[in-house]
């Protein structure tokens, strides 16, 4: 047990913390231990053992560098097309490598590439075979704190590349395989009916068919978990599979003169119902989640067959040893501490109230389950969405049962008379089904969700040991340490004021917070019309922080600057613009001088209209215990000589917004002479068709010994102001070890 105990660890430790100081120094303590105490040698063999495995993994299946040349040329290259992304209909399309420049891609290795595609080009179907002409990058994205990893999940998915097909020489249509042909049919069975969304995802796993908007109102409803193939799911198709088995069996061999009598008769319902619901994966294309929920299902089949004694803590133990050395960078997901934690809550009620007759009435038994999934889950759904469900409880009550009774049989039936009639509603089943979501989306999902402010990973961490400590009663007493660290955790001083530049690519959006109040510079840029950085970027990191949006400036009206403004009239109607707007983001940002709680807020620029836009940008300095920033939009030069002309020392502050993003158009030596900064933050995307920052803006900043930090290559920047000093934090510094190793950080 020690030595799974010591892989479960090395894994953690080798995928989040490899090649640092925790890393080496745990590994030379239990070293150092093991010389001591011979049961820790077990432990020190796991987690060596963890080591080699998740290094093999990388190896493999997680590394690959492509000839130098495939990024600065055009490349020609060989895939089949995985999936088709986008709004519009091809507009992006993920493709399978087969070859890149006539260098074939090892069997073992799984190569994707994110490829744009012109209009013109032929469209592209899941399945498609391609030879085309393509300009590749490296995938690279925005990194931001509370905001989609794209790039963590590119490295799950095995994406490396991004960029556009040219041109395409040859394109082979495919073939239906059997996945497709099963998803085509199912969705042909169901895509008549209401609740047609949920069937097919039911059936297939595929989420694509379900509206966004639907997706949001589960998720509050606390039924998130009907929209992937969940341990649920596996386990009540398991079950339906063993009694379908068990009554095949029983026809047999009523009908066959074979006798029974010395079999095992369960063991063959077990291992044929198991062997059946594997097919079911196959065809859904083996997620992550079902494979995980498969494998529980498996082992607990076999401490079922076996008749051995086995613990929940050794039997969840073996069980994530399994998933880990199939693919230790499952530590990456968040569905496998949701499963196995849900998993470990249900195992660990059904124990403690098995012997209890209080407890046998299945409806109380499944209260307290829901009961107890509710409190073990709420600081991972805190940590991961930000706020946890407090209908859950109610709602799965009677979800859960119609899922096992109603909904999984209606599925078989409607799959197995599709071809009778795609329209027949047996017993009105999908009528009652959707108006039930519709009465409870209408009723309850105003009261839902309650939001909280986003947990700390140390909190959530603190608190899953503290709970385990406490289920142990040797260890009691030692949950008073962790207990110890959360309270202490809290008790750290905090900033009087924060400084956020968001890392939104070419454009600018900075939030500066004191108090859990917020002043917000810009939104950032919007693209195609839809995708939005305020609402992709800037809103998850003021919803995540539990923040009020007093203040909105607008700098000026490039749509750089700009994007976002649909997006922030749906967030507060325009009310965080009323100071320095008067609600209308189209006005020039008034001259004014205001506190928020640690903070002043003083308005500089313009103080006349000129005839560049840019340089109507709005000049803000923030000051505010130990340090202020002056934030300068696209301001250029004639409007930095006029600044220094009107303000001179006034403008001196700590932290400067480079100008224009770098441009060789700004940045003047008397502008930074005036404003004397320290640090210079800059906001701009890493592959920039311009080049910025300017070489000669880059030897000026250098020459006034000012630091440059740049968004393209740290992410989001963070600067806390505490009573004298002031501290930086950099996204990008948090990744973990096998990302940065990915994209050379």
């Amino acid at each position: 047990m020690l030595m799974c105990w010591g892989f479960l660890y090395g894994c953690v430790q080798a995928v989040f913390y490899f090649h640092t100081w925790q890393f080496y120094s745990l590994l030379i303590f239990l070293i150092v231990m093991c010389c001591y105490f011979k049961p820790i040698f077990n432990l020190l063999l796991g987690f060596i053992f963890a080591i080699f495995v998740v290094g093999l993994q990388s190896a493999l299946f997680y590394s690959y560098e492509p000839d130098k040349r495939a990024l600065k040329e055009v490349s020609e290259l060989n895939g089949i097309v995985t999936k088709v992304i986008g709004s519009h209909k091809n507009s992006l399309v993920e493709i399978k490598l087969i070859a890149l420049n006539n260098q074939e891609i090892p069997f073992y290795k799984t190569v994707k590439a994110q490829l744009a595609i012109q209009a013109d080009i032929v469209n592209l179907v899941q399945g498609d075979e391609v030879t085309a002409n393509v300009k590749l990058k490296v995938f690279r994205t925005r990194k931001n704190k509370h905001s989609f990893d794209s790039e963590q999940y590119a490295f799950k998915k095995q994406i490396y590349f991004k960029g556009t097909i040219i041109e395409l020489e040859e394109h082979i249509s495919a073939e239906k395989n059997l996945r497709q042909s099963y998803r085509d049919k199912t969705w042909e069975a169901f895509k008549e009916k209401e609740l047609n969304w949920l069937y097919y995802g039911l059936s297939t796993g595929d989420k694509s068919r379900t509206p966004e908007e639907t997706k949001e109102h589960v998720i509050k409803l606390g039924i998130g978990h009907m929209l992937a193939i969940s341990g649920l799911h596996v386990g009540i198709l398991v079950f339906i599979c063993f009694y379908l088995v068990k009554g095949a069996s029983w026809v047999t061999l009523s009908v066959l003169p074979i006798s029974h009598q010395r079999f095992n008769l369960n063991k063959l319902y077990i291992t044929l119902s198991l062997i059946l619901s594997f097919q079911y994966i196959y065809l859904c294309d083996f997620p992550v989640s079902a494979i995980r929920a498969w494998l529980m299902v498996a082992i607990l089949s076999y401490i079922f067959i076996t008749g051995r004694a086995v613990k929940v803590v050794q039997m969840l133990s073996y069980a994530l040893v399994v998933v880990l050395l199939i693919n230790p960078f499952s530590l990456l997901d968040p569905g496998l501490y949701l499963s196995f934690i849900g998993y470990a809550t249900v195992i660990w009620v059904l124990k403690k109230t098995e012997a209890n007759s209080f407890f046998s009435n299945t409806f109380i038994r499944l209260l307290l389950i829901q009961f107890a999934l509710l409190i073990s889950l709420a600081p991972l759904s805190i940590y991961f969405f930000n706020g946890v469900s407090v209908v859950g409880l109610l709602v799965n009550l009677c979800v859960i049962p119609l899922l096992s009774i109603v909904i999984f049989p209606y599925i078989i039936l409607c799959l197995l008379l599709n071809s009778v009639s795609s329209n027949i509603d047996f017993m009105f089943v999908d009528y009652l089904l959707s108006a039930g979501l519709d009465m409870a989306t209408h009723y309850l999902l105003d009261v839902a969700w309650m939001k909280w402010s986003q947990l700390s990973l140390e909190t959530v961490v603190l608190f899953y040991l503290i709970v385990m400590l406490l289920l142990i009663k040797q260890f009691r007493v030692f949950s008073l340490v962790p207990a110890f660290s959360m309270v202490s955790s809290y008790a750290v001083s905090t900033p009087l004021w924060q400084v956020d530049a968001m890392d939104v690519g070419h454009g600018t959006s900075v939030l500066i917070v004191s108090d859990d109040q917020a002043l917000l510079y810009d939104l950032g840029a919007k693209y195609f019309n839809f995708y939005s950085l305020f609402e992709r970027v800037t809103l998850p990191e003021i919803e995540a922080r539990g923040l009020e949006l007093r203040h909105t400036i607008i700098s000026h009206n490039d749509k750089d600057h700009s994007g976002g403004l649909d997006e922030l009239y749906a967030y507060d109607n325009f009310a965080s613009l009323r100071t320095f707007h008067n609600g209308d983001p189209l006005n020039l940002c008034h001259i004014k001088n205001i506190k928020m709680k640690n903070i002043n807020i003083q308005t500089i620029w313009p103080i006349k209209t000129m005839n560049s836009d840019n340089n109507n940008s709005c000049v803000v300095k923030v000051s505010g215990s130990s340090g202020s920033i002056l934030l300068t939009g696209d301001i250029e030069n004639e409007a930095e000589r006029l600044l220094v002309e009107q303000y001179g020392q006034v403008l001196k502050s700590e932290i400067l917004l480079v100008p224009h993003h770098g441009s060789k158009t700004s940045s003047s030596t008397a502008f930074l002479e005036a404003v004397k900064p320290e640090l210079g933050l800059i906001s701009r995307n890493y592959f920039s068709p311009w080049h910025l920052p300017h070489k000669t803006v880059k030897e000026r900043y250098s020459s006034q010994n000012i630091k440059l930090i740049d968004t393209a290559f740290s992410g989001q920047i963070t600067i806390k102001f505490f009573a004298d000093s002031y501290e930086i934090e950099l996204a990008r510094e948090k990744t973990n070890f096998w990302v940065k190793h990915r994209y050379r950080f």
